[in-house]
């Protein structure tokens, strides 16, 4: 039971550090380089206009539209892009803790 709890745990913190960081990039990125942030945002923005002008009917195109927008694309990005970086520090972290003979 305490390793379904650990397992939950450590899958629910991880998401918070993900959404954390994701919007510390997110937040850093336009500070710092507002230019690359608005070749990004373009870019989302034609993921959005290819996903938004398939032949689905109308009823399926509608929520199409409504739930993809070009800042939820680039914050999806940042958040992979974070899950990578959690994934790689803490499997290093594990790995230096308790290393395998």
């Amino acid at each position: 039971m305490g390793q379904m709890f650990r397992r939950v745990g450590s899958a629910s913190l991880t998401l918070a550090l993900a959404f954390v960081l994701s919007y510390a990039i997110l937040i850093s990125l336009a500070m710092w380089s507002p230019i690359t942030l608005n070749w990004m945002l373009d870019g989302a923005d034609m993921v959005e206009d290819a996903l938004t002008q398939t032949q689905l009917p109308d009823r399926y195109n509608n929520l199409v539209r409504i739930l993809v927008s070009d800042e939820q694309i680039l914050f999806v990005f940042f958040a992979i892009i974070a899950r990578i970086v959690i994934a790689i520090v803490g499997s290093s972290f594990s790995a230096a803790i308790s290393p395998r003979r």
